[in-house]
């Protein structure tokens, strides 16, 4: 019993120091896990234990909704454009009167359609609400690991799609393994439910995983400084070439939209 429990927390040390280092940028984490036996199956474990974490903490975070009536939630978004008002003024902001006009339009609106909302509520479900409310929180719960899994492998593959167009030559396995040292920082999402500091921290944890996914590379892939930055980079760098693209695009089409719906003259001479 005690030789159990003695390499239970042999375990946890050893996997804690390796988290640490990791988010320090040390490379020995990333070396050993990169250089290691060829298996993703340490990978898949890190991502998949980080994502179960960020599952309960937002589960528990939402708890109080699982016992709060939908007609509470209702009362709840109204109050939620009091409490924005007084965190802006709080931190010295000041409210224009056009942003004053909008903030009340849109709570007027709210309460307009309060009663259809009531109406909707009223109607009979196949199921109580709290059981809907309730499948809804195990959902939260079990499908944060599979869509942190997703998410990585897919950020993964293309920084490791372009680490070998740069010169790469690390095995995918390794780098995948040390790679998933980068889904650590983003444990700090799951504080975005604190007001004003929320998003930022999350922001962090974003960049934090990214400056380990250079280091990752670094290491396993045995590339300088400046070829790992741009095998990172790169990806998102044509991202959002592609979403300008695209925006650029639609743009051009609803413009054309628009000048022939209002000029439909011109376009027939």
């Amino acid at each position: 019993m005690s030789t159990s429990t003695e390499y239970s927390q042999s375990f946890a040390s050893t996997w804690f120091a390796t988290a640490r280092d990791a988010l320090a940028l040390k490379p020995e984490p990333y070396a050993r896990l990169g250089h290691g036996k060829a298996s993703i199956r340490q990978g898949i474990a890190i991502v998949v234990v980080v994502g179960l974490i960020i599952g309960l903490v937002a589960a528990l975070v939402a708890l109080p909704g699982l016992f709060r009536s939908p007609a509470a939630e209702v009362d709840n978004a109204l109050n939620r454009i009091t409490q924005m008002l007084q965190q802006y003024r709080s931190f010295g902001g000041q409210t224009s009167p056009e942003m004053q006009q909008f903030m009340d339009e849109y709570r007027r609106s709210i309460e307009t359609f309060r009663p259809f909302i009531d109406q909707i509520l009223a109607i009979h479900a196949p199921l109580p609400s709290f059981f809907e409310r309730f499948f809804r929180w195990i959902a939260v719960l079990f499908t944060s690991p599979f869509a942190l899994l997703a998410k990585w492998l897919s950020i993964s593959i293309w920084i490791m799609l372009f680490a070998r167009l740069l010169g790469g030559r690390g095995g995918a396995i390794h780098y995948l393994n040390a790679s998933a040292l980068s889904v650590i920082p983003h444990l700090l999402g799951v504080l975005t439910f604190i007001p004003c500091i929320g998003g930022l921290l999350a922001l962090v944890g974003s960049i934090w995983g990214l400056a380990m996914q250079y280091k990752a590379v670094q290491v396993t892939h045995n590339m300088s400084q400046g070829r790992a930055i741009a095998a990172v980079l790169l990806p998102y760098i044509l991202l959002l070439l592609l979403v300008g693209l695209i925006a650029a695009l639609l743009a051009i089409g609803i413009a054309a939209m628009v000048s022939s719906v209002t000029n439909p003259g011109s376009s027939q001479m």
